[in-house]
C-alpha cells in the first residue's frame, strides 16, 4: 500500500470516528467523502508537479458586458471600411489607432489598438500579452443555424445576471461553484494555508467558489476588520473588543451559531496571519501624480479602485512564498462595461483606467521577479453587438479578451479573428458574435498552466469534453 493510499484510509478513519462522537452532527458518509476528496486532491497536486515553484492566476473581470469590437479593431483598408461602416459614431478615428500587425490572422488583414490601451499594447510588442478572439459561454459548439433554430445555447442568453454567472462558474445562475473555486479544490492541497488559495479583491464572486475551497475576501488595504473585535472600542469603553472576542471564541448553541462562529473565528485567524505577512513584504505604493490619458482626462492610480485591487494582489504574490502558497487563483472587476448610451465618452476612460492599472501590476510582477509566475486574463459578461443603436452597442455574445504574464504566448491573436462587419456567416444580428472558442477551452488552457492534468481538467470544467483542445495561450 503506497504512502499516499495509507494517508487516505488514515484520514477516512479519523473523520468517521470524529463523527461518531457525541455532540458532533456530521453525516459519516459525508465525512469519508471529504477526505476522500482532499486526498485525492493532494495526490492530484503532487502528480502534476504543483508542488514546484509558484503560480498566480488573476481573473480581471470587465462588469457590464465589454465592448471589444473597439479594443481590437481592423487596420487594413477592407476591414477598415466595413468596421466604419457598421460602427457608425461608434468607430475610433484612425489617428487614435495604434497598429499591431497581422496577430497570425489570414493573409491581407491587419489589427490595431486605441491609443488609450498603449500599455497594453507595449506588453504585446514585447511578446508579453495576447488575444483570444471572439471566445464567449458555448455550452457545445454551435452553428449559426442551431442558435436560430434555439438548439445548445446557454440559459438565458444576453442576461446580465446569467451570462455573468455562466462566465464564473460554465453553469447557469445558481450554480454553487465557479471553474475558479473547483481548480482551487485540486491546488488547495499544494499550500501549507489552503485559505489563501482563492482570494477576491473585489467582493463576494462565484467564480472563487469551490466544494472544498472558500474563497477568502480582502480589502485593498488588506484583511476586512471585523467591527468592534478588531478595529478599536465602540460605546465608549476600550474593554468591547476584548469581550465581544470571548464571545467570538464560543461553539454555539447550535448548528447555525456554530457555522457563523466557524467563519468568524477564521477571519480572525487568518487576518493576523495574512496582516503580518503584508507588513514583512514591500508596500508597492501606487502613483499619487496623475497620468493624462489621451483624451485629457487625468487618473491617478492611487485612488482608482481597479489599481488599488490589484496592489493588494500585488502584494498578496509577494507575500506568497513567506506562507507557503504554491498557486492561488485571484479575482479583481471594474465595471461601467454595460454601454447601451454614452460609449464615445466613457470607454476612453475605462480604457486607459484598465491599461494603466494592468501595466502597473505586470511591472511590479516584473520587478519582483514573478512576471513569468503570474498570468492576468480578462473576462466580462458577454460581448456586444457591432451595431450601433444611436449612443452605444447592445448585449451580444462573442467577445475578444487578453491574457497578460511572461508564459503568454504573446504578439499574437489566437483563434478566429471574425470579419468585422454585419451580415456574415459570426453575425447572429446587429454584429452579435457567434462564439468560436467557448470559455470553457479558454479556462482549460489557463488551468493547464496552473498544472492540472487532463482528468483535473476534466472534473473542474464541465463539458469540456464537448470542445476539442484548448488555445496555445501559453
Amino acid at each position: 500500500m503506497t504512502a499516499n493510499r495509507r494517508a487516505f484510509f488514515r484520514a477516512s478513519a479519523g473523520l468517521a470516528a470524529a463523527a461518531a462522537a457525541p455532540g458532533l452532527r456530521l453525516h459519516v458518509p459525508l465525512a469519508m467523502g471529504l477526505a476522500g476528496l482532499g486526498a485525492l486532491a493532494s495526490q492530484r497536486a503532487q502528480g502534476a508537479g504543483i508542488q514546484d515553484g509558484y503560480k498566480a492566476l488573476v481573473c480581471l473581470y470587465l462588469a457590464g458586458g465589454s465592448d471589444s469590437h473597439n479594443w481590437l479593431l481592423p487596420t487594413d483598408t477592407a476591414n477598415r471600411a466595413s468596421y466604419a461602416t457598421a460602427r457608425g459614431e461608434l468607430a475610433w478615428p484612425t489617428d487614435r489607432v495604434q497598429d499591431i500587425g497581422n496577430g497570425g490572422q489570414a493573409s491581407g488583414r491587419s489589427f490595431g489598438m486605441p491609443v488609450e490601451l498603449a500599455p497594453l499594447r507595449n506588453w504585446y510588442t514585447q511578446g508579453k500579452l495576447g488575444w483570444l478572439a471572439n471566445v464567449g459561454t458555448l455550452v457545445r459548439p454551435v452553428s449559426k443555424a442551431d442558435f436560430q433554430a434555439g438548439l445548445g445555447l446557454p440559459a438565458k442568453l444576453f442576461s446580465h445576471n446569467d451570462q455573468a454567472a455562466t462566465w464564473q462558474s460554465l453553469q447557469p445562475e445558481g450554480a454553487p461553484t465557479g471553474w475558479g473555486g473547483r481548480m482551487g479544490d485540486i491546488l488547495m492541497a499544494a499550500n501549507q494555508r489552503p485559505v489563501f488559495t482563492a482570494v477576491s479583491a473585489s467582493g463576494n464572486a462565484v467564480f472563487l467558489s469551490g466544494s472544498n475551497v472558500t474563497q477568502y475576501q480582502v480589502g485593498t488595504n488588506g484583511p476586512v476588520a471585523i467591527n468592534g473585535a478588531q478595529d478599536g472600542w465602540r460605546a465608549g469603553s476600550s474593554a468591547v473588543p476584548g469581550e465581544l472576542r470571548k464571545l467570538l471564541a464560543g461553539s454555539g448553541a447550535n448548528a447555525f451559531e456554530a457555522e457563523y462562529l466557524r467563519v468568524v473565528q477564521r477571519s480572525l485567524a487568518t487576518s493576523g496571519t495574512l496582516q503580518a505577512a503584508l507588513d514583512a513584504g514591500p508596500a508597492l505604493d501606487l502613483p499619487s501624480a496623475p497620468i493624462t490619458l489621451p483624451a485629457g482626462t487625468p487618473l491617478a492610480l492611487a485612488n482608482d479602485a481597479l489599481a488599488r485591487q490589484l496592489r493588494i494582489v500585488a502584494r498578496m504574490i509577494a507575500a506568497g512564498p513567506a506562507m507557503g502558497m504554491k498557486r492561488q487563483v485571484f479575482m479583481v472587476s471594474v465595471g461601467g462595461f454595460d454601454s447601451h448610451s454614452f460609449q464615445m465618452r466613457d470607454q476612453p476612460l475605462l480604457m486607459g483606467r484598465v491599461a494603466h492599472a494592468v501595466d502597473w501590476f505586470l511591472q511590479t510582477m516584473q520587478a519582483q521577479g514573478q512576471l513569468n509566475n503570474v498570468l492576468l486574463f480578462s473576462a466580462s459578461d458577454f460581448g456586444r453587438g457591432l451595431a450601433s443603436n444611436g449612443d452605444g452597442c447592445d448585449h451580444g455574445w462573442g467577445s475578444h479578451h487578453f491574457v497578460a504574464g511572461g508564459s503568454v504566448q504573446g504578439g499574437h491573436i489566437h483563434g478566429s479573428m471574425p470579419v468585422t462587419a454585419l451580415g456574415t456567416a459570426d453575425d447572429l444580428g446587429a454584429g452579435r458574435l457567434l462564439p468560436s472558442t467557448a470559455v470553457t477551452q479558454y479556462a482549460a488552457s489557463l488551468g493547464g498552466w496552473m498544472g492540472l492534468g487532463a482528468s483535473d481538467l476534466a472534473a473542474a470544467l464541465p463539458n469540456l469534453g464537448s470542445f476539442s483542445g484548448a488555445p496555445a495561450l501559453v
